[in-house]
C-alpha cells in the first residue's frame, strides 16, 4: 500500500511517516515504477507500537531499540525495563517543573489588578520587573 493509504489507517501524518523511515524506525518495501513509497501490514503494526510509545512520551531513540528488542524474542527485558525507569524519573523532574510553573503562574495571577486598565495592569508590571 502506499504512504497515503497508511497514513490514513494510522492517523499519522505523511510528513511523520517519511521521519521514521528515516530514523530507521520502519522500513518500505520499497517503490513503484512511479517512485511512490510501498508497505505492508507489517509497518502498520510497527506504525501503532511507534504511536503507542510517543504516546508515553517515549524518545524516538528508547522506541528504536525497543522495537529491536521487540523482534529478538530471547533478548533479556532489564534494558526495557530500565529505559521506562528512566522515563519515570524524567517525568517525575517535568512534574516538579510544572508544579514550580503552576506557583509561578498563581503568584502572577495575583499580581493582577482587577477591573482597571493595561496601563496599571500588575501582571505587565510584574512582567516587566522581572524581565
Amino acid at each position: 500500500m502506499k504512504i497515503g493509504q497508511v497514513s490514513k489507517q494510522t492517523n499519522i501524518p505523511i510528513q511523520t511517516i517519511r521521519y521514521y523511515e528515516s530514523q530507521q524506525l520502519i522500513q518500505s518495501l520499497g517503490r513503484t515504477e512511479g517512485n511512490f513509497r510501498i508497505y505492508d501490514d507489517q509497518v502498520i503494526d510497527q506504525l501503532k507500537f511507534i504511536k503507542h510509545c510517543r504516546l508515553l512520551d517515549l524518545p524516538l531513540n528508547d522506541i528504536k531499540r525497543i522495537n529491536e528488542l521487540r523482534n529478538n524474542s530471547q533478548a533479556p527485558c532489564n534494558e526495557v525495563d530500565q529505559m521506562i525507569a528512566d522515563q519515570i524519573k524524567q517525568l517525575k523532574v517535568k512534574m516538579e517543573e510544572l508544579m514550580q510553573l503552576e506557583s509561578q503562574l498563581k503568584a502572577l495571577s495575583n499580581a493582577c489588578t482587577r477591573n482597571k486598565k493595561v496601563s496599571d495592569c500588575g501582571i505587565i508590571k510584574y512582567l516587566q520587573e522581572k524581565h
